[in-house]
């Protein structure tokens, strides 16, 4: 594609000549190492490192020209842009064809049940025979198609790649979680949603944005105006109602609370989810095979969502029922003896995880959890008091340390859960504190293994080590049923 063709839209600090307007381009990338002849590399100014001084390396290896925001002593074509991020954005937008403006695309945003939300809609409208595609936290799906990602929401180039793929691929629909870090750094730029959702807000990611406010700023930029056509709220989340009173896009409530449009009463959440759901006045009995409070919130916010998409009642009741779990959310496994595998990793994520573990357990509540390194050091006390507070008994132990020593992690994971109780044990080796907890536990408790969840990794020192929490859970499982 022409460069002329790829700035479209593009803001631009300096004009270029007609002559680099006409280069050839036929590849993007914002990773230096990456480029080959016809590239056009971003030079992004990052947490660690400045793309701008990788540019001769991009250089030697062809690239044809560069997007940065200051010129630079090159003889490579400069796009000089007052935002390369947005600018990145934009050019692969125009890469790939425009091709998400084909496509009906759903953001869900939100601390906790993104992963779980984004699955109940792909799974019922899947029931309707409709063509969906996901992304998320458990990576790119596109009809049967599994494509791998390292992002909750992927960078452009590669969002942009996908977004073609599900032209070509017939999708109709693509449901995608939508991180704050996207948003902050301007991924979805020039994109729009045909629905957004916000699930819930909690901490989470201070690590980043150093605040609260700071990371609800970057929620809110989902909500802004000529993002999306509709916008769908919890109206039992303080942010949710502090956004919709100002937004100026239509929106929808659900809750469980306060007065909304979608909403449950005499329900159940034990064996499975029971009730009955009152959708913008139209009433049905429900159900659905998952378990917990915090459940029924991410369903009611997928039911808001089917019904804006025209989904009719029959087919949310059906599609609901026949619901498989969702890959390291809530997932029990064991008889004899139970586990539950779940990717509660923040404070409120913990809380709502006990919660709705205590209520199916008739014995004790061991916990094994850790918090991961280079991350939120806020919350980690505040987890420990969570778990001391709600566990019978803890397993502290490591959880992606990444460049963090797991034992300092644990001694700060430690200070909270001894404010409240003492029945704790610090093992920092994963498989051996999982080892430990399922062993040491009766027929009639319950373990949970949290944080993980479907993680196929721990991370230490920019290394990813292969190990599940599922598959160690099982290992342990089939040991101890038959000894």
């Amino acid at each position: 594609m022409l460069l002329k063709d790829l700035l479209v839209r593009v803001e631009l600090s300096v004009e270029l000549k007609e002559d680099a307007l006409g280069v050839e381009i036929t590849h993007l990338t914002h990773n230096s190492k990456d480029c080959k002849d016809g590239s056009l590399f971003f030079a992004i100014r990052g947490e660690h490192q400045d793309g701008a001084n990788y540019v001769s390396d991009a250089e030697t290896l062809g690239a044809k020209a560069i997007v940065v925001e200051k010129p630079l002593k090159t003889n490579l074509i400069q796009v000089v842009t007052p935002n390369v991020r947005k600018a990145m954005a934009q050019i692969a937008s125009n890469f790939y064809y425009d091709s998400h403006k084909d496509l009906k695309i759903i953001g869900i945003t939100g601390t906790n049940g993104k992963t779980t939300t984004v699955r109940m809609i792909s799974e019922v409208l899947k029931w309707t025979g409709k063509r969906v595609a996901t992304v998320g936290t458990l990576g790119i799906s596109v009809g049967e198609r599994e494509i791998p990602s390292n992002f909750t929401t992927p960078d452009p180039i590669e969002l942009h790649r996908v977004f073609e793929i599900c032209k070509l691929s017939g999708i109709e629909y693509v449901i995608m979680e939508v991180s704050a870090h996207a948003l902050y750094h301007y991924k979805l730029y020039g994109m729009h949603f045909t629905v957004v959702a916000l699930t819930n807000f909690t901490q989470d990611h201070l690590d980043f944005f150093g605040d609260m406010e700071s990371y609800a700023n970057a929620k809110k930029v989902l909500f802004s105006k000529n993002f999306s056509s509709f916008q769908v709220f919890n109206a039992d989340d303080e942010l949710g109602r502090e956004i919709l009173n100002l937004t100026e896009v239509p929106y929808a409530t659900y809750g469980l609370k306060n007065p909304s449009d979608v909403f449950c009463i005499d329900y159940e959440t034990v064996k499975g989810i029971k009730g009955i759901i009152n959708c913008f006045d139209d009433v049905f009995e429900f159900s659905t095979p998952f378990i917990g409070e915090f459940n029924l919130y991410n369903a009611l916010c997928a039911i808001t969502i089917l019904r804006l998409l025209s989904v009719d009642t029959e087919s949310i009741i059906k599609g609901f029922q026949r619901m498989k779990e969702v890959p390291g959310r809530f997932n029990i496994l064991g008889n004899r003896k139970r586990v539950i595998i779940d990717y509660a990793h923040t404070p409120d994520g913990l809380s709502n995880l006990l919660d709705s573990a205590r209520s199916i357990t008739s014995g004790r509540l061991i916990l094994v959890f850790g918090c991961g390194g280079n991350r939120d050091a806020k919350k980690r006390s505040i987890m420990g008091k969570i778990a001391g507070e709600k566990a019978d008994f803890t397993v502290i132990t490591s959880d992606n340390p990444r460049y963090e020593e797991p034992l300092q992690i644990i001694q700060e994971i430690e200070r909270g859960h001894r404010l409240v109780s003492g029945n704790y044990i610090s093992i920092i080796n994963r498989a051996h504190a999982i080892n430990y907890a399922i062993s040491t536990a009766s027929v009639n408790d319950i373990v949970v293994i949290a944080g993980k969840g479907a993680e196929n990794y721990i991370e230490e020192r920019g290394v990813r080590h292969p190990f599940s929490d599922r598959s160690e859970a099982l290992s342990v499982l089939n040991r101890v049923n038959y000894e």
